[in-house]
């Protein structure tokens, strides 16, 4: 089969990450399509013809992808759609019915599979959603369209049948170990100058997996519960002397929810990092819970120039209300460590959510005052579709009237019965991230910081112009 696959155009100018699982709409970063990459090596190795297009590092329009395909055969086109923009994204299925109208359209977003068939009502045009983890289902799906067999035999999508009736079919028969996958394919990518983190300083750049899933239980969150599949250190060591070879990448994301979920493979990763002097630079992403200062003393010694933390709340009764498996004192520790290890933390954080009050809300502040993080992302708890909050929301009737799909997709519930939203928490932000501005100790730290780690100066510097 011919197939097109495509990472989609960027919306008002603003770069897009789709990662399935992940859905920004940022200008900090450009990151390389990696599951669209993996699925094209998955299916050139069944002996498909595989054409692909970058279109939001490329910064290409909708008009210019129909340029550049308007006249080929195209069987297929696979993509995945943001959620929160999904009559942009899904633009393209219009698109590839103008290349051929019997051109079959696939996409995937792990956001919006609750709705899924609600979005192929809506968007006649488009023809199957993977609804279960991409990467199980693609291959399955494919030799299924090529050999002309029926779709109800495949698991993880949904469908538009023959006569014109939506089916899904959720039950996966079996789920891809991640370390059986074969290596992106970085030859369809023309560079990596395109691809940047933390704004456009932090380059040549790639986002990399380890592996994918979360299996704790954090009520606030659509991954929860999701079983993880991790790579052997082999593996991703291959990867990144690839990534060093082909594009000579300085820097790489390793984007696993949880990349410290297996201690012995981040060690064993950071030995062979620096026995093999590979010299690519790393963030991840972590728990409080799965680090301790050994591990994290090996991890700078391999690398990693930052670590993200979702500690989401300085609160143990707000921790234990989140179900996120976590205490207060694991969380200090754990900053603690970093800092000791000289990797710089963002701590992530998670207002109002259930039991939320002023109390709670000043023992974040001291959390904050405490453990003084280099960087901090603030948001308020939103009703995700898929989320543990979302059916107490939908339960406890905390929104009023009836749900629009598409407006909890694009916009969220609006929360106007939820008592913690009787909190001034936009002050509350303004006020954590004065907590540390206004510390001189933080300033130091963070000078200290950039000393030992000169490659985020610059973004530093333009994060402060444009206001921490």
């Amino acid at each position: 089969m011919n197939i097109l696959l495509i990472n989609l155009p960027r919306y008002k100018s603003i770069p897009v990450t789709r990662e399935e699982r992940c859905e920004l709409i940022t200008i900090s970063r450009v990151d390389t399509p990696a599951t669209l990459l993996i699925i094209a090596s998955l299916l050139r190795d069944d002996g498909h013809k595989i054409e692909f297009i970058d279109a939001n590092a490329l910064d290409l329009s909708y008009s210019e992808i129909l340029e550049r395909t308007i006249n080929k055969k195209i069987d297929c086109v696979i993509f995945p759609f943001n959620s929160q923009i999904i009559d942009h994204d899904l633009e393209i299925c219009d698109i590839a019915k103008k290349i051929d109208p019997s051109c079959i359209t696939i996409g995937f977003s792990w956001h919006a599979r609750c709705y899924a068939r609600e979005i192929l009502m809506e968007y006649s045009n488009f023809d199957i959603y993977i609804i279960g983890p991409t990467l199980s289902v693609i291959g399955s799906l494919i030799k299924c369209i090529s050999e002309n067999e029926d779709l109800g035999n495949v698991g993880g999508t949904a469908y538009r049948s023959t006569d014109n009736i939506i089916k899904l079919n959720d039950e996966i028969g079996s789920e891809v170990k991640f370390n059986n996958l074969p290596m992106p394919a970085y030859d369809l990518l023309p560079s990596f100058d395109p691809y940047y983190v933390l704004n456009p300083f932090i380059r040549p750049y790639a986002l990399v997996y380890a592996g994918k899933g979360c299996p704790f239980k954090c009520m606030y969150c659509n991954v929860a519960k999701t079983k993880y599949s991790g790579r052997s250190p082999d593996d991703i060591i291959k990867e990144l002397k690839i990534l060093k070879k082909s594009g000579n990448v300085k820097y790489v994301w390793i984007f696993d929810e949880i990349f410290t979920i297996n201690r012995k493979r981040v060690i064993e990763v950071c030995e062979r990092i620096i026995e093999e002097d590979i010299n690519i630079k790393w963030f991840c992403d972590s728990r409080v819970d799965l680090v301790d200062e050994e591990l994290l003393k090996m991890m700078r010694k391999g690398g990693c120039i930052g670590i993200s933390y979702g500690v989401e709340s300085g609160s143990q009764k707000i921790l234990d209300s989140m179900n996120k498996g976590i205490t207060v004192k694991q969380a200090r520790n754990a900053l603690v460590w970093t800092r000791k290890a000289h990797i710089p933390i963002q701590l992530n954080l998670t207002l109002g959510f259930i039991g939320e009050d002023e109390e709670s809300l000043r023992e974040t502040e001291s959390f904050v005052r405490a453990t003084l993080p280099e960087t901090l992302q603030i948001g308020q708890v939103t009703a995700k579709p898929g989320t543990g909050f979302t059916q107490l929301a939908i339960k406890n009737k905390w929104a009023r009237g009836e749900i629009n799909w598409k407006d909890h997709l694009t916009k969220g519930l609006e929360l106007t019965d939820y008592e913690p939203f009787n909190l001034d928490l936009h002050n509350e932000i303004i006020k954590l991230n004065r907590i540390l501005q206004h510390n001189p100790k933080w300033w130091i730290n963070n000078i200290n910081a950039l000393i030992r780690n000169p490659e985020l100066i610059l973004p530093a510097i333009r994060m402060f112009i444009r206001g921490y």
